[in-house]
């Protein structure tokens, strides 16, 4: 199953005439499996398939409300972003004045960290505390910048028309031709997204408009003044640490993008047991996902069922551990997980030979 795709109704064969017919009535309570003449009897054999494929959990649970569109089955605003892009309503709703939706979509895809790509979007829908905004919103506060005091403090003087800010920009890699900055936020912040020239100083844009919105709550909070060229060596020397630590994280292949494939995959664990009595098992593992579901089942409610399972059979050893080891290392266990993966019953293979990490005893 393809956790991005849309949850919907199974296909019935015909006409349905069980319009209220509970999911509990298709399952053998007595022995928490599918009734599968009742399935054929309702369904297509394509959704008898895809129906029977999910895990029953043992015993009787409450219903509890889950997400289908993460792999662990809890909502994050990520994927809910994702959901509204994938399934957008047929009818768009009115835009009144100027559409910052696209200026708002771009700021979380801008190459900087979350917390700056957080802060562009801020910048963008007028979630600053500047005073302009306090006071429109009746909070009793001077209006006025207290960097400069020449206009009202709103976003875009702020970072762009105040001497300091104008300054700094003025002092970076960025050109500053007449069209920019103006005195328009969203023209500005359109200008940083898609008018700048292909180089990678021009990159620093989110640090500087960072360092700037830092070195006013200098200003206002502490009465600390910082030159323009503070403001700017501090944003270069940020933006090139980031920089410096994708490079490195990309060449150690901790960053690697893996195109999902499904929901759930088969993936072969590698058993070895001590003592006389095995009481003390230790599992090897190419899955990290698997191990951190193992460690902590309750950020995984999608896998409920399978993981009580898992507990059952970790309390019957004295000692149960999961380790994660290269793919490479796992190969015989994989490839009997694979092979095994259409069987309609459990496949078991045990090693007459001892492992050589193991004493033999």
């Amino acid at each position: 199953m393809d956790y991005r795709r849309s949850p919907r109704s199974a296909i019935c064969a015909g006409i349905n005439y069980y319009p209220h017919l509970m999911v509990n009535q298709l399952i053998n309570s007595q022995s928490s499996t599918w009734n599968i003449p009742l399935l054929k009897q309702l369904f297509e054999s394509a959704e008898v398939t895809r129906i029977t494929g999910i895990t029953i959990a043992t015993g009787y649970k409450p219903d509890t409300c889950g997400w289908m569109f993460t792999k662990t089955g809890r909502y994050t605003v990520k994927s809910g972003y994702s959901v509204l892009q994938d399934f957008p309503d047929e009818e768009v709703p009115l835009v009144f004045g100027p559409d910052v939706r696209r200026l708002q979509a771009h700021a979380w895809k801008v190459k900087c960290t979350t917390k700056l790509q957080h802060f562009l979007w801020q910048i963008i829908t007028g979630c600053l505390s500047v005073g302009a905004r306090l006071s429109s919103r009746g909070i009793r506060v001077d209006p006025l910048c207290v960097r400069c005091g020449m206009g009202d403090e709103t976003i875009n003087h702020m970072l762009f028309e105040c001497p300091p800010a104008r300054q700094a920009w003025a002092l970076s890699p960025i050109p500053t031709p007449p069209c920019f900055p103006t005195g328009a936020l969203f023209s500005n912040m359109a200008h940083l997204f898609w008018s700048l020239p292909e180089a990678d100083d021009m990159m620093i844009y989110p640090w500087l408009l960072w360092f700037i919105w830092k070195a006013r709550n200098y200003k206002v909070f502490s009465n600390d003044d910082h030159d323009p060229r503070e403001v700017l060596e501090s944003a270069i020397t940020e933006a090139r640490a980031w920089a410096s630590a994708q490079t490195v994280l990309n060449q150690s292949g901790s960053f690697r993008q893996t195109t999902p494939r499904s929901r759930y995959r088969v993936n072969g664990v590698k058993l070895m047991g001590r003592g006389r009595r095995q009481n003390v098992v230790q599992g090897l593992v190419d899955c990290a996902e698997l191990v951190k579901m193992v460690a902590k089942p309750e950020d995984w409610p999608a896998f409920e069922a399978l993981l009580e399972e898992v507990e059952k059979c970790k309390r019957k050893f004295h000692v149960f551990s999961l380790t994660h080891i290269p793919r490479t290392k796992n190969t015989k266990a994989d490839k009997l997980a694979r092979s095994a993966r259409d069987q309609p019953y459990d496949v078991y293979y045990v090693n007459s030979i001892p492992p050589v990490t193991l004493p033999v005893p």
